[in-house]
């Protein structure tokens, strides 16, 4: 039994360089497999982390008000704001057709002062 011993030492020592450099190149894959599955964990959590806070945010600006001038106008429900807006839109024509009108008639009478005028300096 001790022979056996012996020359299992004597094989062990004569392949110790090879099991050294095997187990080696064993421990750096090791390390390199556990570094890649860190990064993909820590990737999936921040990715998830991140969607959280962006979904949250987007929740939290989209129950903020819209302050821009369409949404400041007073729904009307009952139809009351498009019956006066159709009335001032019929009195803004009868305006502006009567401004029109004034200003045709003090153009005419602008040239009837200005015939008088000529008349009245001969």
């Amino acid at each position: 039994m001790s022979q056996q011993k012996v020359d299992k030492y004597k094989e062990q020592k004569a392949k110790r360089k090879e099991l050294v450099e095997k187990e080696r190149k064993q421990r750096k894959r090791m390390k390199a497999l556990t570094i890649a599955v860190i990064v993909v964990v820590v990737a999936g959590v921040g990715t998830g982390i991140g969607f959280t806070i962006r979904n949250q945010y987007i929740k939290i600006q989209n129950a903020k008000p819209d302050y821009s001038s369409s949404s400041l106008v007073v729904q009307d429900m009952a139809g009351i704001l498009t019956e006066e807006t159709e009335g001032t839109e019929a009195a803004g024509d009868e305006t502006g057709a009567a401004g029109e009108t004034e200003a045709g008639e003090s153009e005419t009478s602008g040239e009837t002062e200005s015939a008088g005028e000529t008349e009245t300096a001969d």
